[in-house]
């Protein structure tokens, strides 16, 4: 298929989303493995580049969505969220977490995050903006009316995923963290 290519019987198609690169998967009713003669690849093409040409619309909308999520979820619990972050599992340091907090939303929003346990959705904008946040585009190719956008963010808080069902018209049809 133009542009794709298949890995592990998967179609997958690698691309650039802003500053992360992730993998678009193709899925035929709920499965990866895709029997190649079922594909219309023109419009598979033409799903892809209808994705592509608003990635930045896309790109903020679900961020956006999700740090309203997120954030107020975050704010209304009372444990100490650091000591959760995947860095500190890696380090067993929360000076490693509260570096790289500094170095991705800068001395103020961390200073929120580590003595007050408060996070602005600002921050957490940046910290989606960070390369090692996963985003997932899944192609359904039995709906051609429809994508979804996944994002994961594990890195500093826990793991909680976001999860976006889009159409071609601009709008979000249903989305929820998990």
């Amino acid at each position: 298929m133009k542009n794709w290519e298949i890995i592990d019987g998967e179609h997958t198609r690698k691309v650039m989303w802003i500053n992360h690169e992730i993998e678009m998967k193709l899925y035929c009713n709920g499965e990866d493995d895709i029997d190649e003669k079922k594909i219309d690849e023109i419009k598979v093409e033409e799903m892809v580049e209808k994705i592509l040409e608003k990635k930045e619309y896309w790109d903020t909308k679900c961020k956006n969505l999700f740090a309203d999520e997120f954030v107020d979820w975050f704010n209304e619990e009372k444990w100490v969220k650091p000591k959760y972050a995947e860095i500190y599992y890696e380090t067993k340091s929360i000076d490693e977490v509260e570096k790289k907090l500094l170095k991705i939303i800068g001395k103020e929003d961390t200073e929120k995050i580590m003595k007050n346990n408060f996070l602005t959705k600002e921050a957490f904008k940046k910290l989606l903006d960070n390369e090692d946040m996963e985003i997932t585009i899944d192609l359904t190719d039995d709906d051609e009316n429809s994508f979804s956008i996944t994002m994961y963010e594990r890195l500093f808080f826990v793991d909680k995923m976001f999860y976006a069902e889009c159409n071609f018209n601009g709008e979000i049809d249903e989305f929820y963290m998990d």
